[in-house]
């Protein structure tokens, strides 16, 4: 019996020692590392590729001037700061009628991010206004983020500029090339 009973002593503190061994060794936390990756996002994209101004009427050439507004004219995305340029790839406007040697001076042309309720909502909005267009990259709009945002642009020849710049010249469409850029400064 004694055997027995020291038999059972020894199963039970055999038990008691794995048990308490396993214990031991049983892993109650851990770590892991984790990775956001933070990937670069800049774009522009032009969502109206033609932008019309037209003298149509005598208010046009006497007070007025033209003005055309591009709403949701651009679409902007930079998960950074950025710029919004804007230059016209010559310094004339030609016109698009054979033997028509007139030009329209891109400087006449006035480029504004209106305070309108999509420029309004850009983050950090910095709203300029080109008062002569040129051949020179100028900022446009300025933020401090956009995501697929949409801007509004306004395209004019104010009536101060029709003397110089319109009055004289043949009836025609005269065109020139914009080029938008973003960057992050």
């Amino acid at each position: 019996m004694t055997n027995k009973k020291n038999y059972k002593n020894v199963l039970v503190l055999a038990f008691i020692a794995v048990s308490s061994f396993t214990t031991a060794l049983a892993q109650t936390s851990g770590t892991t590392n984790l990775h956001v990756v933070i990937s670069p996002l800049l774009s522009i994209t032009v969502q109206q590729t033609d932008v019309t101004l037209s003298f149509a009427t005598l208010a046009d050439y006497q007070t007025n001037g033209a003005t055309t507004t591009m709403t949701g004219h651009l679409s902007i995305t930079s998960i950074l700061p950025y710029t919004v340029s804007l230059k016209a790839n010559t310094a004339t406007l030609t016109g698009g009628t054979s033997g028509n040697t007139d030009v329209v001076n891109a400087s006449a042309v006035t480029v504004t991010a209106p305070a309108s309720t999509n420029n309004n909502n850009l983050p950090g909005k910095n709203l300029q206004t080109i008062a002569s267009l040129s051949t020179t990259a100028q900022p446009l709009i300025g933020g401090t983020y956009a995501l697929a945002a949409l801007a509004d642009v306004n395209y004019s020849i104010p009536q101060a500029k029709v003397a110089t710049e319109i009055l004289g010249k043949k009836a025609d469409t005269y065109t020139a090339v914009l080029t938008y850029s973003i960057t992050n400064p």
